[in-house]
């Protein structure tokens, strides 16, 4: 078998919206799955231990199933459908919905179906607000959406912790915007939790404390910044 034949073979196949929804076998014998509406609560909690929330608009859509719509049906398309079904929810919609559409939060679940590790990715409204700040249209700027992505919270409980669960929830959110064509997913943490060589391992870039990411490489006339107390960690989908 010839090289390029080997490297095929080797590749994962695409996604699905179902595989997604119906989620993979995970460490310790959890469930890495798709949030929904009974989870929002331990969901909430866990991140809150991590000083962060759900986001109200994001946990409103979670339980109404509508999180993450767009990616779905991107999922069970092309980029073109994902691209079509987010314009389609943006039109008439609050900005928190069709930001919602395009957000995504997985949770490690456990033998007994609860939650025991969470990932919280959103569309990236820093990056939006700076667009609209810059002059860019509503329309224009929520596109970006399409475009970036970021890790808004990762937590994982006390008893669950040391199994490679946060690991592989970065795994599988990485595949999903990544398979749907997303330049960018980041992040940030405070420099003193001293997570720089977990997000390495994840494969992202961390960037030192207070130092911000320029956004040129997709045309934008801004960066991304945080202050001198925290740290941002990035991963670009490779050039080709």
């Amino acid at each position: 078998m010839g090289k390029n034949a080997s490297k095929k073979a080797k590749q994962a196949p695409p996604l699905s919206a179902d595989r997604l929804r119906d989620g993979w076998p995970g460490p310790a014998g959890t469930r890495i799955r798709r949030a929904r509406a009974k989870d929002t609560e331990v969901a909430n909690t866990l991140l809150e231990a991590a000083g962060v929330r759900l986001i109200p608009a994001l946990r409103s859509a979670i339980e109404d199933g509508t999180e993450g719509a767009a990616l779905l049906d991107g999922l069970g398309g092309t980029r073109k459908t994902l691209q079509q079904s987010f314009a389609h929810k943006t039109a008439g919609h609050t900005s928190g919905e069709s930001m919602s559409s395009t957000s995504l939060t997985l949770v490690a679940a456990d033998d007994q179906d609860r939650p025991v590790g969470v990932l919280s990715v959103t569309a990236p409204a820093t990056v939006i607000g700076k667009a609209m700040d810059a002059g860019y249209p509503g329309d224009r700027a929520l596109a970006l959406s399409l475009l970036i992505a970021k890790v808004h919270g990762l937590a994982v409980a006390e008893q669950a912790r040391g199994q490679g669960i946060a690991s592989v929830l970065m795994k599988r959110a990485w595949q999903v915007y990544h398979q749907l064509d997303y330049f960018l997913l980041y992040g940030s943490y405070e420099t003193h939790r001293d997570l720089g060589a977990f997000y390495t391992r994840c494969g992202y870039t961390v960037h030192a404390s207070g130092e911000a990411v320029s956004l040129d490489r997709i045309a934008l006339p801004f960066s991304v910044g945080v202050d001198s107390s925290e740290c941002i960690f990035t991963r670009w989908r490779p050039r080709r």
